[in-house]
């Protein structure tokens, strides 16, 4: 059953909406069967969300000089409702990696990358997360970018990082002084073709193969002291930020994977029959259909402020971080009812339910684990330790293909 896109209270952003969703209604959803049997990375895909503009949100141009932070989370919404794998890039190609070269690269780098990377031709990823990390992506880090004269040599691993096989550049973060603790590191912009670097796929059939994850490796690969992104020791400062756009983009990504799971939920319960009856009338599934109906619009409200509010001028890190928590919470609350409501059926390859419930999963943990954001966000609320203490203005983008 067809379902109406939310309003979003703009005439050009409901307009997107719809084009998104009907783009993944109409070019993907209808073929995620065939897409992941054919086990190739769905390059073509990447390129035509670039040329329908998916990934410029936040990049004014001619053609779109109303961008901004409320369409990265309608695209991401729309995206993750129609089919949660194809949501991706929303982080590497709109927000994670594209902002943060254009927040703190040199107009060289501004200029080589981000057109490409906000037009689908260029795909990027983030190399943050190490194999004995965790959740203390920075702290604990044991990759090492040594000074070689004008250049740096970048020793170590990192894992669990979407997207590194077929990328075409990265960033990198790497301790230039380990003795410094979080001050000593800094971030690199790394083409993926440097020698030293190599990637080894991480299997995880669970993901399917639209988003696949990897492991580099980085033997002594050697990068250019102007490929830093930032000054040295800056890596911190460069990564939280690119924390905070991806909450952003997670948590509308979680608020359309929410959605899908209660409209896909709602459609079954009014046409399946048990015991001489729709199974919509037991009170049980009823109660699961009416909290999900519920947590959906809080969660919806909670993405909504932090967008908002980034569009403002500042960027929101305790409104990310909610909504982050929150929709990632609800949508896997979603996901487990809708798996409840369909009984059988929900394992069935016919259906999305089991990819559904994956990526809800997924991105319960990805951009800060739920209980790293339990503490920040507690600790926000006791008055130890703010969200917002080093509250700085939000990114303004220049113009796509725009001269620095």
């Amino acid at each position: 059953m067809a379902r109406p896109v939310p309003s979003y209270g703009d005439e050009t952003l409901d307009a997107l909406a719809e084009m998104v969703r009907d783009f993944g209604l109409k070019e993907v959803r209808p073929r995620f069967r065939e897409l992941e049997d054919a086990g190739e990375f769905p390059r073509e895909l990447y390129l035509r969300m670039g040329e329908l503009g998916l990934f410029s949100c936040c990049f004014p141009s001619e053609e779109n000089p109303e961008a901004g932070y409320r369409a990265l989370a309608v695209v991401a919404e729309q995206l993750a409702y129609t089919y949660p794998p194809i949501s991706a890039p929303m982080n590497l190609q709109a927000a994670t990696v594209p902002l943060t070269i254009a927040n703190w690269g040199a107009a060289e780098q501004i200029d080589a990358y981000v057109d490409g990377l906000i037009g689908g031709r260029i795909l990027g990823c983030n190399a943050m997360t190490e194999p004995d990390g965790g959740s203390d992506l920075l702290g604990a880090m044991r990759t090492r970018a040594v000074r070689d004269g004008d250049d740096y040599l970048i020793t170590g691993a990192k894992m669990w990082i979407t997207n590194a096989n077929v990328a075409d550049v990265a960033v990198v973060y790497a301790k230039t002084d380990p003795a410094a603790g979080h001050k000593g590191v800094s971030a690199f912009l790394l083409p993926m073709d440097t020698p030293g670097v190599v990637v080894d796929r991480v299997p995880c059939r669970v993901l399917g193969k639209l988003m696949p994850t990897n492991m580099i490796t980085f033997d002594h690969a050697r990068v250019p002291a102007s490929a830093m992104l930032g000054a040295e020791g800056e890596g911190f400062k460069v990564a939280m930020s690119a924390m905070d756009f991806g909450r952003l983009t997670v948590a509308a990504r979680s608020l359309g994977l929410a959605q899908a799971c209660l409209d896909t939920a709602v459609d079954y319960a009014n046409e399946r029959e048990a015991f001489g009856q729709k199974i919509g009338n037991f009170q049980m599934i009823k109660k699961q259909i009416a909290d999900m109906a519920c947590e959906v619009a809080a969660a919806r409200m909670l993405v909504w402020d932090a967008a908002v509010k980034y569009d403002e001028g500042t960027v929101p890190t305790r409104e990310s971080s909610l909504a982050k928590y929150f929709a990632a919470e609800v949508c896997n609350r979603a996901a487990q009812a809708c798996a409840e409501i369909h009984g059988g059926y929900a394992f069935s390859d016919e259906l999305p339910i089991s990819v559904y419930l994956n990526y809800a999963k997924l991105w319960q943990t990805g951009e800060g684990s739920a209980n790293i954001q339990a503490v920040l966000i507690a600790d926000d609320a006791l008055g130890w330790k703010p969200m917002d203490r080093h509250r700085r203005p939000s990114f303004v983008p220049r113009p796509a293909g725009a001269t620095a």
